[in-house]
């Protein structure tokens, strides 16, 4: 019997009692919901929100808590695959005992908390495709704010809506990353993929025109990677033992030019490396700060200083390296590397254990690819690789809610199962057993001979 109201309006549900159609349910849209919130936070967070756009970013920061709770189903997995990424939430507690400030350790304890809770949903509750294509078009913003104000700072380098020229090459990287994908995805919305040949090359334009060294070698490697994962990788399961021939072609070329910069031509990897960067053996004072950071752990190895021990007004060596750097007040600063951030804070326990968070999250998306060798599981092997290049000169392991680690930890815990091909349905079988229009019909089953009258 037919449910559906004759007079009903299109699009109207199916028909109530006595004939009337029911309005459709706004429940429909709730498999959005996650894709929603997760763009909004990569919205609010792809440019520094202060004031009263701190609070969106807060209030979806409580839906991806309450998610955990009332999908605690599922998410509870990803709380035991992402361990990890709460050692450090808990060490900012445990440091309450002998940090100068307990509020303030109390406070960066909770936020690396959310930090990895919003990992933990996004990454239980998503697919790998829609995860890189909210933080695609979360970028897309700022991007267009860094086109109408590119801000150059004194020596030409564009810095956007942000503070650093490195922070702009980052978001611009994660929306060139997350992007790259929809441009050799036939299966991907025309609109998608006209957004992605626009704003992919302007993504590597910005960071051409940050002056960021280190992200446009990230840039010119990643491309090449990727453009052989398509064109290379993928095209080679067709052949057997193609990929074990192109594994071993690649480790012998790589054995083969390491034999010949360092056996042979005595080759200094860093200084050439400096010196193609454009930078100074200090790293433009960095290794000032480090000597100090170094000098605090082997002062306090196991217990550091505590969480936010260092970095305080009140405190003369911290207002020492601020002056260093030509600020006349205190301003907060960093160390400018995730690993000695974390060691004096928590001493050699910390510093270690960040080593191990960047292998975990680089070991996680590498094992998600080799299970799924598709493009989008190689995007997060990718973004991997970027967060810990930038660890060694940034603090993304460290400072909270910092949308390079979330990505990170999202790409090693998350779960993609192997792609399987359906077989085709059998045909049906007629009376005599064969499929239709196989040939033996009339050779096995010859025609009944005319009856005879």
């Amino acid at each position: 019997m037919n449910t559906y109201s004759h007079s009903a309006p299109m699009g109207a549900g199916p028909a109530g009692p006595g004939g009337v159609a029911r309005p459709k349910s706004l429940l429909r849209f709730a498999q959005y919901y996650d894709q929603a919130a997760l763009l909004g936070w990569v919205l609010f967070t792809s440019v520094p929100s202060q004031g009263v756009l701190a609070l969106p970013r807060y209030l979806l920061v409580g839906y991806f808590v309450l998610g955990l709770v009332i999908h605690s189903r599922h998410t509870l997995g990803g709380f035991v695959r992402g361990w990890p990424s709460l050692v450090l939430p808990l060490m900012c507690l445990v440091s309450t005992i002998w940090a100068p400030s307990s509020s303030d350790a109390i406070r960066l304890g909770v936020f690396m908390f959310l930090t990895a809770a919003v990992a933990i949903y996004a990454g239980t509750r998503m697919s790998g495709r829609d995860i890189l294509l909210c933080y695609f078009l979360g970028e897309i913003f700022g991007a267009v704010l860094t086109v109408l104000h590119p801000t150059p700072d004194g020596g030409g380098a564009w810095t956007g809506p942000f503070s650093q020229k490195n922070f702009l090459a980052a978001h611009m990287f994660i929306m060139y990353a997350c992007g790259f994908p929809l441009l050799f995805d036939p299966s991907a919305n025309k609109l998608l993929r006209l957004l992605a040949a626009i704003f992919v090359p302007l993504g590597a334009v910005i960071i051409l025109l940050a002056h960021s060294a280190t992200t446009l070698l990230l840039l010119v490697g990643s491309t090449s990677a990727l453009i052989a994962h398509v064109f290379v990788w993928q095209p080679a399961t067709r052949i057997p033992m193609a990929r074990t021939f192109l594994v071993l072609v690649i480790v012998v070329m790589g054995l083969i030019i390491t034999t010949v910069l360092f056996g042979f031509t005595q080759f200094n990897a860093e200084s050439s490396l400096l010196s193609a960067l454009g930078k100074d053996s200090t790293l433009i004072g960095r290794t000032f700060m480090w000597q100090i950071a170094y000098r605090i752990m082997d002062q306090h190895p196991f217990t550091g200083l505590g969480a936010v021990g260092f970095w305080r007004p009140e405190l003369g060596a911290a207002n020492e390296i601020t002056r260093y750097f030509f600020y006349e007040h205190y301003t907060k600063f960093s160390f400018h590397n995730s690993y000695l951030e974390n060691g004096v804070q928590f001493g050699y326990p910390g510093y270690y254990f960040t080593f191990f968070l960047a292998a975990w999250g680089c070991w996680g998306a590498f094992r998600v690819w080799t299970r799924n060798q598709t493009l989008h599981n190689a995007i997060f092997m990718v973004l991997a690789l970027m967060v810990v290049v930038r660890s060694n000169a940034e603090t993304d392991l460290a400072a909270e809610l910092a949308p390079t680690a979330i990505l990170m930890f999202i790409g090693a815990l998350r779960r993609d199962a192997p792609t399987t091909v359906q077989p085709p349905a059998p045909e049906p079988l007629l009376e005599t057993g064969l499929p239709p229009g196989d040939p033996r019909h009339g050779r096995l089953y010859p025609r009944s001979p005319p009856l005879r009258r």
